[in-house]
């Protein structure tokens, strides 16, 4: 595993390349975020503006765009087709969420459907073996109080938020971040944090749950 100094010392493309290579990646990880995110977050809030979306949805999609890149790991250094090499990794990152972007304008184009997307409780959800009784449903209830009770006080709230916008929407609207954030008085972009943080939590929590 490369300590801090050996990744910093390493080229854009041979970075990108460990990424896509490497299991524990996590230090690798930020790294890479660290050197990208300024040029694709001005990518992606230029697009905001070009299709009057929030800004804050620009800022989602630049964080998605790497944790796909991160999940998939399926960049190839002879795909770039430029002699600059990180400009070939932005081309890759843009591409990335410019279809991220696509699919956000796809489910909210679907005319006179309302939308319920999935939220990070529905995995507690899944039948097994059929089984929806109410003593299941009971476990269910209990099991969702016991994960959500783990989060602290401002972590919460940003979920209850989020939970509660995600029957219709994926992203929360600038207008509801900026609410938030005087209500818990933090930043703007901290909300995001914080929601990505819970999230996490709540994630691994069912990830155990469900391993018993």
């Amino acid at each position: 595993m490369e300590t801090l100094v050996q990744l910093k010392l390493l080229s854009d493309i041979d970075l990108f390349i460990t990424l896509c290579s490497a299991q524990s990646d996590n230090a690798i990880y930020e790294e890479f975020v660290k050197r990208f995110l300024p040029e694709l977050k001005k990518e992606c809030l230029q697009i905001c503006k070009k299709r009057k979306l929030d800004e804050h949805l620009g800022l989602q999609i630049a964080h998605d765009t790497f944790e796909k890149a991160r999940k998939y790991k399926s960049f190839r250094s002879d795909e770039i087709k430029t002699p600059d090499s990180r400009k070939g990794i932005l081309i890759y990152l843009f591409r990335i969420a410019t279809n991220l972007f696509n699919d956000h304008h796809s489910r909210e184009k679907k005319e006179s459907q309302v939308i319920v997307h999935k939220s990070y409780f529905d995995d507690l959800f899944c039948p097994q073996n059929g089984d929806s009784s109410p003593e299941r449903l009971l476990r269910i209830r209990d099991t969702t109080l016991k994960i959500f009770s783990q989060l602290n006080k401002k972590e919460q709230k940003v979920v209850l938020t989020d939970l509660d916008y995600k029957k219709h929407q994926k992203y929360l609207p600038d207008d509801v971040n900026e609410r938030l954030a005087d209500e818990l008085g933090v930043k703007k972009d901290t909300i995001r944090k914080i929601r990505e943080r819970a999230i996490n939590k709540i994630k691994k929590a069912i990830d155990e749950i469900n391993q018993i």
